[in-house]
């Protein structure tokens, strides 16, 4: 069974707020609410793709220092506490989003454990990462569109974009 387009946009939000990418969430908030996400799971999406964002940077600022010999290893992601289809639909995207490959092994296995199946978890990978490669795309060609026009990115930069 596929993801139902709800499912692809909780992924598609996690994505979106893993990869840090504006343009992304604008269009994936308005197109969860047309998939029947009520306002109270899109809230529930950002803090959970927001969390793992976090532990994201967490993670990869322990394994930085580490590898500067500022400290110790770094610690490993804790286990998923409480889960539901949902939470680890965003999870999986904000995982893909941050690149955090920790967190993604950690949350293929609690998306399993939550119900879902591997086709289904395929699925939310597959929209994360086309999620994630266009806020790439879309960053890159904003830096050309600033290299190009008069001014530079100062200009850009000034007028707030």
């Amino acid at each position: 069974m596929q993801l139902e387009q709800r499912d692809k946009e909780l992924a598609a939000i996690g994505a979106s707020i893993g990869a840090n990418c504006r343009p992304c969430i604008e269009h994936h908030i308005p197109a969860g609410r047309e998939a029947g996400l009520s306002e109270t799971e899109l809230t529930e999406a950002v803090a959970t793709a927001e969390a793992v964002r976090h532990e994201a940077v967490e993670l990869l600022s322990a394994r930085v220092d580490e590898l500067l010999g500022r400290r110790g290893a770094p610690p490993e992601p804790p286990a998923v506490a409480e889960t539901s289809k949902a939470r680890e639909l965003v999870a999986l995207g904000a995982c893909v989003g941050s690149n955090s490959h920790p967190l993604l092994h950690l949350h293929i296995g609690a998306a399993l454990e939550a119900g879902l199946t591997s086709p289904q978890v395929e699925a939310a990978l597959k929209m994360a990462e086309l999620v994630q490669r266009r806020a790439g795309e879309m960053t890159a060609e904003r830096a050309s569109h600033a290299l190009e026009e008069p001014g530079g990115a100062s200009a850009e930069a000034a007028a707030g974009n």
